[in-house]
């Protein structure tokens, strides 16, 4: 890239930090937005979303996170705009916290009834950022009517791309918690649960943001017979991935300095602000996963401490 592109490149971004409503989004990033938009049927809409930090760098970045917000406290302007100069994943962070300030989504608020709308906007807010790439977009339907829920969890997790061995586990956690924690706040047949599965991938200086949006429908059905009465559910599950990778090489101080200017925050403080808590009744949900699911997690779980 020859100094006018990057300049034309910086140029595009201080008009997306300052005045984003005057981009016009092109087709493309038309069709990329509505992936993402919620179904009208069903009976309920219950918006959750978990963020987690993957790949061989994200220690660092959690790292540089933390100076980041020892500068911000000290009011260090030109050691943020190093940081965020030298630290991709925190400038990373520090966009997308800009793009979800500019719409009615709150993952820690997840009864908000704007938030499925929201989440539209800042997927359309994000695909502006001229540093951003899209390298993946798909939609695929998963049906299920078994009791097991291990090989659900499976496909879904199969459906992520980008994901090193060792960050499976963290994701199959993830993903049992959050579906808790949404399916935990309803209780009706047909129940329309939305929730995101967000990555935030360090391997380099390029960041990639996987955006993983699951539209489960459960028709619950209760029988009683002998035995003890019995719940069955049969699962329809979506799951729209779309994956936008940050060019970290075309970065520069520049658009660094821009980013400072208007918006700043650390790689922990995005991931945790973007993970729906649980709700108190959350824990009393038991999926069915088999008897070996427990002996498994405790596996996993020790295999990344």
């Amino acid at each position: 890239m020859n100094a006018s592109d990057a300049q034309n490149l910086t140029s595009h971004f201080d008009t997306w930090l300052n005045n984003h409503q005057n981009l016009v989004s092109s087709r493309q990033q038309l069709q990329h937005s509505t992936l993402f938009a919620a179904p009208r049927d069903g009976d309920s809409t219950v918006s959750g979303q978990n963020t987690i930090g993957a790949g061989k760098n994200a220690k660092t970045e959690s790292a540089q996170g933390k100076k980041l917000d020892d500068a911000i406290s000290a009011g260090n302007h030109s050691e943020i705009v190093d940081l965020l100069t030298e630290s991709t994943g925190n400038a990373v962070s520090s966009i997308l916290g800009l793009a979800q300030s500019r719409t009615g989504w709150n993952p820690l608020d997840p009864d908000n009834d704007k938030n499925a709308e929201g989440f539209q906007e800042f997927v359309s807010s994000i695909l502006k950022v001229p540093f951003f790439n899209v390298t993946q977009s798909e939609r695929t339907t998963v049906h299920y009517e078994e009791e097991n829920y291990n090989s659900l969890i499976d496909k879904v997790v199969g459906l992520y791309d980008g994901i090193t061995e060792q960050d499976v586990p963290l994701i199959k956690n993830s993903i049992v918690n959050l579906a808790k924690a949404c399916t935990s706040r309803v209780n009706t047949q047909n129940t329309k649960t939305l929730f995101v599965q967000n990555t935030m991938n360090a391997t380099g200086t390029d960041i990639v943001v996987g955006i993983q949006q699951t539209f489960m429908m459960m028709e619950r059905s209760h029988s009683s017979g002998k035995g003890a009465p019995k719940d069955h559910y049969k699962t329809e599950i979506t799951v729209n991935v779309m994956e936008l990778t940050f060019k970290g090489g075309l970065w520069n101080k520049s658009a660094a300095e821009k980013l400072a200017d208007k918006f700043v925050k650390s790689w922990d403080d995005w991931l945790d602000g973007t993970t729906t808590p649980a709700s108190p009744s959350a824990d009393q949900i038991q999926f069915c996963f088999g008897p070996t699911h427990s002996a498994r997690q405790k596996q996993e779980a020790d295999a990344i401490k």
